[in-house]
């Protein structure tokens, strides 16, 4: 069986699987470098690519025909399990745009006069939606305005957490702890219980891309 590898490119996401050939003509491109991280199928494990002898990397020595037994040489500091690592950042970044989405969905419910809604959503747009059907008038479509322009910050949050920019984690688990805050202060517990199991998720995502960035060098603050 043919020997293939998978890398993890400047942006965080995977590619592959490749052939030597393909990743060779990526490294003459720029894609790959010594520091980039590769999963070569017969060693089942994440390596710099400078770890691979037959990819040309180290040392200026020219590509050679990829082993297809003797794995390579193990890269010190080097944990597997990355692309799991990846999964968690993604996984815990996209809460933020589950939050926004259905915040959004909130406040379309209560400002068309539903009485129901999703626990998901955040304490703070259904406050601002409560005021304004006490309100009336124009205050509706200033609330409408309102809850786009947070759930526009939540959805900012996600693009720039899914990229491993551990600020836009550490910004929204904050802002979303005040808003579980609200939460308690209007003692809705089942609400409380979402926001701490979203944050946990967070948490996970934070922590991931902390050593995903700290593996690859490639830190993002």
């Amino acid at each position: 069986m043919e020997t293939t590898y998978r890398i993890v490119g400047s942006d965080g996401k995977e590619y592959g699987p490749a052939t030597l050939e393909q990743l060779q003509a990526w490294s003459k491109e720029g894609r790959v470098t010594a520091m980039t991280q590769v999963f070569r199928s017969d060693v089942n494990a994440w390596h710099p690519a400078a770890s691979y002898a037959e990819l040309g990397l180290a040392g200026g020595a020219g590509p050679t025909a990829a082993p297809s037994v003797a794995p390579a040489p193990p890269a010190v500091g080097v944990p597997d399990g990355l692309g799991e690592m990846h999964r968690r950042v993604t996984s815990g970044g996209s809460w933020f745009y589950w939050v926004a989405g259905l915040s959004l969905v909130n406040s379309f419910a209560a400002l068309s006069g539903g009485n129901w809604g999703f626990i998901f959503g955040l304490q703070i747009t259904q406050l601002i939606d409560h005021f304004a059907r006490e309100t009336g008038g124009n205050a509706k479509a200033i609330a409408m305005a309102l809850d786009v322009v947070v759930a526009g910050i939540f959805v900012l949050f996600g693009v720039f957490a899914c990229r491993r920019h551990t600020w836009a984690f550490i910004v929204g688990m904050i802002l979303y702890r005040l808003d579980a805050l609200l939460t308690v202060f209007f003692q809705y517990w089942l609400g409380v219980a979402f926001h701490v199991w979203v944050l946990f998720s967070l948490l996970v995502g934070l922590k991931a891309a902390l050593q995903i960035n700290r593996t690859v060098g490639g830190t993002r603050t």
